[in-house]
């Protein structure tokens, strides 16, 4: 019996691609995910005070970027895959509920 070598596929990385947590180079969380291509990672909480959130820009092959949102909190771990529009609207749903709390604080001084 013969053995060939497969030659090793090419793999072509977004701008936005961090190689050390690409996906081609780090097994993705389920077996039935596609390995994909991972951004530098943005942290916004504290997961002991009340919660934690990571974001980063994930892609696969054809599929263009999405947004990875994980949270954590003691009431447990949750997370998600956005599409640019979809994040855009988290995004100004996010702007909305800062523009109320300010408006609510500006009441209060009155």
């Amino acid at each position: 019996m013969r053995r060939t070598s497969k030659p090793a596929e090419v793999t072509s990385h977004p701008d936005w691609c961090t190689p050390d947590r690409c996906g081609y180079l780090v097994p993705p969380v389920m077996a039935h995910m596609a390995r994909r291509h991972r951004g530098p990672m943005h942290r916004v909480g504290d997961k002991r005070a009340g919660g934690l959130v990571v974001t980063y820009l994930i892609g696969a092959g054809a599929l263009g970027p999405m947004v990875g949102v994980h949270t954590t909190c003691r009431g447990g771990n949750a997370w998600a895959e956005l599409s640019l529009p979809q994040a855009a609207e988290l995004v100004e749903q996010l702007r909305g509920l800062l523009a109320q709390a300010a408006g609510d604080q500006g009441a209060d001084d009155e």
